[in-house]
């Protein structure tokens, strides 16, 4: 590949992320299509964001970029995935707000 396409870049990281998600939920394929679509979206938001904001605004747009995510991968979830996704970003956010020092 020549030269760098942020928006291959994000595809090629979307489609890692939503399978890794896909794997653990046992999710049907045209689940994983939606979920590979709201990844590339999460990224390129958070690409376009971390460039124009700094500090407490970019700490709040990655916050709306990530409850917008979660809320789309909600939609197209069975109850029991639901369960499973939420559980799973509940261990994520504890990981990310307890920093070591």
């Amino acid at each position: 590949m020549a030269g760098t396409l942020p928006t291959a870049v994000s595809s090629a990281s979307a489609g890692t992320l939503a399978r890794e998600l896909a794997n653990t939920l046992q999710l049907n394929e045209l689940q994983y299509l939606k979920l590979k679509g709201f990844e590339t979206k999460k990224l390129e938001a958070i690409k376009a964001a971390e460039t124009a904001l700094t500090g407490q605004e970019l700490v709040a747009q990655l916050t709306t970029i990530e409850s917008a995510f979660s809320a789309s991968v909600l939609e197209i979830l069975t109850p029991n995935q639901q369960k499973a996704f939420i559980g799973m970003k509940t261990l994520v956010d504890v990981a990310q707000t307890s920093p070591a020092k």
